[in-house]
């Protein structure tokens, strides 16, 4: 979890930090040629240079500052523990000096804090314009040595087979990457200065960059896509484990994410661009639009990032059909059964030669039941949102539910924990799984305080307003990084195990996302209320009827 967790904020960081002297010297400055020389043009310059680089090296520091923390997480990861477990700097200093890993990963920390340094170095020269094109170079330079280094410790990097090609293949990946969503989070950022104060020469200069961006866009995607078609089979192998491995499922919610971006980018140039370029028209329509459309880009960019994190985290099937469902298995997860009522011997110790059909049958007891509430919550926050006596009651009635949702899976998802008390709480911190179930049973406990406050927020924001989203969002990636990699748990019951939570996290980010675009005014309210509760419910149901863990 935590390994996922961090390897999404280094790409986030990495991609800030190239794709910010790329925007300024593949898009910007070149779109500035077409404004007519005077004050409003340098100060606009001025300010969209200052932003970039303020970002560029935030985005360095914090790449930085997670590939240290990241080896203190390899070596707990190799002691099969967390890193909230303690970490001896000894063996962590072994780790980085006399591994590949290791200097791989202090090389890219050297490379990015340099980022940083020439970052801040570059705008220098004062606030009367943009700063040329030769200051930007050392930066694209430094932040394309952090994304070499970082493509040597990927999956490409492990091929025993065609090495050199797979790398170039990442590299050009993720250069592509920095190219779209780099540029687009940079020009989100500085969207203040774009935005504000509508006026004809922003009005210009946002017109000139849909246009100049609009055909960068659609080669980096085709690039993109190609690279990740190449990518997907050689570490699938196969079309089927695109949908029977945890990573092909972790690949398809990334390429379903990037759907939104997509169809931001066809209306910023068919509806945005044209609306910019009419003279003598009222263009704050097309410039909020722009705005509206930014957005849901970015959004969805962060998104994509983020899976890739967990997705770089996540071993791929085998060419020997390993780390993928079996037929039987498959079956199973398809046909649906009521959920689990009866669990005998729970109480048992551990069994040290690995589950026994007594924990896989409490386990789809915990699942199942966790799922019926899900549903019951799904089908409230529906209710809520439509008009008449079902809406009030559905108000009154949801937040019942949150309360025992998160006391059972505090302590029936782990008994040992807090029923027969034959682990100690501490250890929560160093267990993988308790870890997830106790911050999963933390994110439901904040929904219910949030809950009764509720009434507080305006009624466009209810149910819980802007937290709901987050929450649902954070709870999913945790999902799709969620990982028993205890080794006394066999392979394929592992491999069963997370081909379903990528499931339950696909459901969750889709919810999520709706919910978030329908606060932010993206979608329109009529139908996200529809999409996001049927994303929850979807959840829910499946959790509740199709969670196996017997087969």
């Amino acid at each position: 979890m935590e390994h996922s967790a961090l390897h999404a904020l280094l790409l986030t960081g990495l991609i800030a930090a190239l794709g910010g002297p790329l925007a300024m010297c593949w898009i910007i400055l070149p779109s500035s040629r077409s404004l007519a020389s005077g004050p409003e043009r340098n100060t606009l310059l001025a300010g969209l240079g200052a932003s970039i680089a303020r970002w560029i090296f935030i985005g360095a520091l914090v790449a930085a500052l997670t590939s240290v923390l990241d080896l203190f997480v390899e070596v707990a990861e190799l002691r099969g523990e967390t890193v909230f477990g303690g970490a001896d700097p000894g063996p962590v200093a072994r780790f980085a000096v006399h591994t590949g890993v290791g200097c791989l990963a202090l090389a890219r920390i050297g490379l990015l804090l340099l980022t940083a340094i020439a970052a801040r170095l570059v705008c220098r020269g004062g606030n009367e314009a943009a700063p040329p094109y030769g200051r930007w170079l050392p930066v694209t330079a430094l932040a394309l040595g952090a994304v070499v280094a970082t493509s040597f410790v990927s999956h490409a990097a492990a091929q025993p087979e065609n090495r050199p090609l797979a790398l170039a293949m990442q590299i050009t990946h993720l250069v592509a990457v920095s190219s779209w969503i780099g540029i687009l989070l940079h020009l989100f950022l500085a969207r203040r200065h774009l935005l504000d104060s509508p006026s004809p020469t922003r009005a210009a200069l946002v017109a000139e960059i849909v246009r100049r961006f609009s055909p960068l866009a659609l080669a980096t995607t085709s690039l993109l896509a190609l690279t990740g078609v190449i990518a997907a089979w050689r570490f699938l192998g196969s079309t089927g484990a695109l949908f029977t491995s945890a990573y092909g499922l972790t690949l398809l919610v990334k390429l379903a994410v990037l759907t939104p971006a997509l169809a931001a980018g066809w209306v910023n140039f068919r509806r945005v661009r044209p609306g910019l370029l009419q003279t003598g028209g009222d263009r704050s329509q097309p410039l909020a639009l722009f705005g509206r459309m930014l957005e849901l880009e970015v959004t969805a960019g962060i998104f994509v990032i983020a899976v890739a994190g967990i997705l770089a985290s996540i071993a791929p099937p085998g060419s020997d059909g390993s780390l993928q469902l079996t037929s039987a298995q498959t079956r199973a997860v398809l046909t649906p059964d009521l959920p689990t009522t009866h669990v005998e011997n729970w109480t048992a110790p551990e069994d040290p030669r690995g589950p026994t059909l007594d924990d896989l049958r409490y386990s789809e007891f915990t699942h199942n039941w966790s799922g019926v509430f899900v549903t019951l919550l799904g089908i409230g926050w529906f209710a809520q949102g439509t008009p008449g006596r079902a809406s009030l009651w559905a108000a009154r009635a949801y937040p019942f539910l949150l309360v025992p949702f998160g006391i059972a899976i505090s302590v029936l998802a782990n008994p040992e924990l807090w029923i027969m008390r034959s682990v100690s709480p501490w250890s929560a911190f160093t267990n993988p799984s308790l870890l997830e179930h106790q911050l999963a049973a933390v994110l439901i406990f904040v929904l219910a305080w949030l809950s009764w406050r509720d009434q507080r927020n305006p009624e466009r924001l209810r149910p819980l307003g802007y937290p709901l989203p987050l929450i649902m969002m954070v709870g999913s990636l945790l999902l799709l990084g969620h990982a028993h990699s205890d080794p006394a748990i066999p392979g394929d019951i592992a491999n069963l195990i997370n081909v379903q939570h990528t499931a339950f996290g696909a459901f969750g980010l889709f919810a999520g996302t709706s919910r978030w675009f329908v606060l932010r005014g993206v979608i329109p309210k009529r139908i996200g209320n529809l999409l996001w509760p049927a994303g929850v419910i979807g959840l829910g149901l499946y959790m509740a009827f199709f969670y196996r863990e017997i087969v």
